[in-house]
């Protein structure tokens, strides 16, 4: 699997992605040496029809949610900038 730092994958993206594309092999971005996000071929990503599916599988799953319900607090440091 390639890394590839962030300002090199803006310049070359267009290459990257029909790298990916054609090897198979996914691609990690990453920023100051801390990857960030991984590319991968279309069709190693499982796709659903919709967002709905999704929706039904986790009430499925888990059961319908009821119109009380709370977010749990996270825990951890929170950024300011999610991006950062």
């Amino acid at each position: 699997m390639d890394m590839v730092a962030l300002y090199d994958a803006k310049n070359r993206l267009s290459e990257i992605c029909n790298q990916v594309s054609e090897t198979g092999e996914p691609c990690v971005i990453s920023r100051r040496g801390q990857p960030i996000v991984k590319l991968v071929p279309i069709d190693s990503v499982e796709q659903t029809d919709s967002v709905w599916a999704t929706v039904e599988e986790a009430q499925a799953k888990y059961g319908q949610l009821d119109e009380e319900f709370e977010m749990p607090e996270r825990s951890g440091a929170q950024r300011a900038n999610p991006l950062d």
